[in-house]
């Protein structure tokens, strides 16, 4: 037997071998909170060691079948596995588990859920006011390394508007930081989560014009933090993420459903 064949054995043994493990502690799962079952199912799995940090999950045609969901279904709660962290997907290769998978799966599991069947217009909203009070938090608390790395991502923007990507990587650090130098961990996880949940409609919608503009209000905020001006940082802040500029374009085909005044 050649070296390629047997290492393809090797591997299939132990995909089995997973299987066979989560076949014993693992059944059918509600559609029903699908996510939030799959989640409750494989945070037992981790803690009783059945699959480990490192190990790569069945193939989605088998966990789909032993957890009786379709394969749709199942792919939407490893969707959320993997923005949660607790899942780390290679294409081409499969899903693993993450390394920190276990410590983030000690976290009060209400808090784990990622923002699903929420709108666009919604989590938008949420980022704004959260981001909001990050800016704010970071004006009291900044220290001069944190305002160097959002002055060095702001030097980056001006140097890349030409390419969408990379602009929008530095964008997202530059709130990253912000996040970073409020001192606030929920507000870190919290702006990381929906950075990861709203990338899609970021670089669909941006444009060229738009990323110079963008760039002068990063500028007004950096300038409020550094002054140690929370209101001016609050302010500038929920200048620049309106979710008219954001998700007002049609041709994103995002759902822009807006939470309904109350009568």
């Amino acid at each position: 037997m050649g070296k390629g064949m047997k290492d393809n054995l090797d591997h299939r043994t132990k995909q089995s071998a997973a299987l066979v493990r989560l076949a014993k502690v693992m059944g059918p799962i509600r559609t029903e909170g699908l996510t939030e079952n799959v989640v409750r199912q494989l945070k037992d799995c981790i803690r009783r060691r059945i699959i480990t940090p490192g190990e790569r999950l069945p193939p989605e045609r088998e966990l789909a079948a032993l957890l009786k969901i379709s394969r749709g279904s199942l792919r939407q709660a490893l969707k959320a596995l993997q923005v949660m962290g607790v899942l780390n997907v290679v294409q081409g290769s499969g899903a693993y588990l993450a390394d920190t998978a276990e410590a983030i799966l000690r976290d009060p599991e209400g808090l784990l859920i990622p923002l699903r069947g929420h709108s666009f217009a919604e989590m938008y909203e949420a980022r704004r006011a959260m981001e909001a009070e990050s800016s704010a938090c970071a004006a009291l608390r900044a220290s001069d390394q944190d305002l160097e790395r959002m002055r060095a991502e702001i030097r980056s923007m001006h140097a890349i508007q030409t390419d969408i990507r990379k602009f929008v990587g530095r964008d997202n650090a530059f709130h990253h930081h912000i996040a970073v130098a409020s001192g606030n961990t929920v507000f870190i996880w919290f702006i990381d989560l929906l950075q990861k949940v709203l990338a899609k409609g970021q670089l669909i919608h941006a444009r060229s014009e738009q990323m110079r503009s963008s760039i002068a209000e990063h500028e007004a905020i950096l300038a409020a933090i550094e002054a140690h001006d929370p209101e001016s940082a609050r302010r500038e802040m929920l200048t620049h993420l309106t979710l008219s500029k954001a998700y007002s374009d049609r041709e994103t085909g995002m759902e822009l459903q807006v939470v309904s005044p109350r009568r």
